[in-house]
């Protein structure tokens, strides 16, 4: 019969340090762990609070402990690399930390996946569903970097049987993302599992978990970024809620809520032209991306107060490409935009390209793809949670009821990676793309430009 793997309770090797609310963490993982082989054990902090640090020192420690016996550990992450990659040289850079007292270490090769000290290895694979991982076994854990982005079903296929016959446990590690993730459902089960035990004798929790505050205990900095993080994106913002709250996203297939929409609603009235000393930017979605009568939509907002108040809309239906271009270059030179984002994807190209050709640096060229379509979306509703986004006063304009129609349509969906895929797949969004153009004009406007001698500035 074989031997069962020491677990890490049973040896006591140096650690790299850890603070306080990493320790408790790290104590009952190594407790559990030994306390229940087969389980899966969930661990949720905060982003950069210091997670991977507290995996790599359980493989540390779980590889000095089974040095003698052998042993493997799988280590998968969303992809490998770099996410996988850096979790091999972060549990790397540990072994280095106590090689004195992990004698017989073997520092990896380059370029390779795996540590190894004495008969026990860790072995680093790509959880991504295009990796190839068959023929893998995990006998003293399976470790699951970033498991929020990971793939449930695909897991369950490719990397759970891995510890099938060993009855090795599986530690999950990650953050919050849209309440359905891999790591989300485990650590729902586990506090269910939790909730019954703690009267029961020797009872040690399957789900560790630390809040910002905690960590903000230790690291004054940390939660000063974490308030400013909150102060910028909004308390409700998807990528705060799930990354420092740790709380799964509650958009409910909207991209904006009522009550984001709501406070959107302004009391500036609509501008018909540019007012002396003020600064404008603009966002324009260019129609044409293969659904039926889009339209090119300029959205021209002004720079007040360290946000974005929308004052025109101008759009074109059916019309030449020629009179479009023709028309947009006057309205950058009549509304002194000082940045204008455009949407630059498909047939986009080459006006975007001739407008640069006119007006320089500052047309920006936004190519949609899956990353920057997400970013656009986050940009949006930040401004909108941070209140620095305001609409002109409704003036019963078609322009208005179509843009706050598009702004009640949108969904969006939140998927792996951190990433928002959002829009009407069924209707137009030409407005709304062109709101979040705007915003992120505005956001990358820069402080006004100051004259300097006697030219013009």
């Amino acid at each position: 019969m074989p031997r069962s793997p020491v677990h890490p309770s049973q040896a006591h090797p140096r650690r790299p340090a850890l603070r306080d609310y990493q320790v408790r963490a790290f104590h009952g993982l190594v407790r559990a762990i030994a306390r229940y082989p087969g389980a899966t054990l969930t661990v949720m902090f905060p982003r950069q609070a210091g997670k991977n640090e507290v995996a790599a020192s359980l493989v540390a420690c779980l590889l000095h402990a089974n040095a003698a016996r052998g042993g493997t550990v799988v280590v998968c992450a969303p992809t490998y690399d770099p996410q996988a990659r850096i979790s091999f040289d972060r549990l790397d850079r540990a072994m280095g930390m106590v090689s004195r007292l992990l004698p017989g270490s073997v520092r990896p090769a380059a370029g390779g996946n795996e540590v190894r000290l004495g008969r026990a290895r860790a072995i680093f694979l790509s959880a991504s569903p295009e990796a190839n991982v068959a023929g893998h076994t995990a006998s003293l854990a399976l470790v699951a970097d970033e498991a929020q982005d990971i793939d449930p079903d695909w897991f369950q296929r490719q990397f759970r049987p891995m510890a099938a016959s060993t009855g090795a446990p599986a530690i999950l590690f990650g953050t919050a993302w849209d309440g359905h993730s891999l790591l989300e459902r485990a650590a729902a089960t586990n506090r269910a599992h939790d909730g019954e035990g703690p009267s029961l004798p020797g009872w040690l929790p399957w789900h560790y978990q630390v809040t910002w505050e905690e960590v903000a205990a230790s690291r004054p900095a940390y939660g000063d970024y974490v308030r400013a993080e909150r102060e910028s994106l909004g308390r409700n913002h998807p990528l705060f809620l799930s990354q420092y709250e740790l709380v799964g996203s509650r958009a409910a297939g909207r991209l904006l809520s009522a009550g984001q929409l709501a406070r959107l609603r302004g009391t500036h009235p609509r501008l018909a032209a540019p007012l002396p000393g003020e600064r404008y930017v603009a966002g324009l979605d260019f129609g044409g991306h293969g659904r039926d009568a889009d339209g090119t939509v300029l959205t021209i907002g002004r720079l007040a107060g360290g946000g974005c108040e929308v004052v025109q809309h101008v759009a074109w239906y059916s019309q030449p490409f020629e009179r479009v271009e023709a028309e947009l270059s006057a309205l950058i030179g009549e509304w002194r935009l000082e940045r204008l984002c455009a949407d630059a994807t498909g047939l986009g190209q080459s006006l975007v390209a001739r407008l640069q050709g006119r007006h320089g640096p500052r047309v920006e060229a936004v190519t949609f793809t899956a990353a920057s379509k997400s970013a656009l979306g986050f940009g949006l509703v930040a401004a909108v949670e941070g209140g620095r986004l305001s609409f002109y006063m409704d003036d019963g304009s078609v322009e208005a009821a179509q843009c706050w129609h598009e702004l009640r349509e949108c969904g969006a969906e939140l998927r792996a990676g951190q990433r928002m895929a959002w829009g009407n797949a069924s209707a137009h969004d030409d407005y709304a793309v062109s709101l979040a153009l705007c915003v992120r004009a505005a956001d990358s406007a820069g402080p006004p430009r100051v004259a300097v001698g006697r030219g013009r500035g």
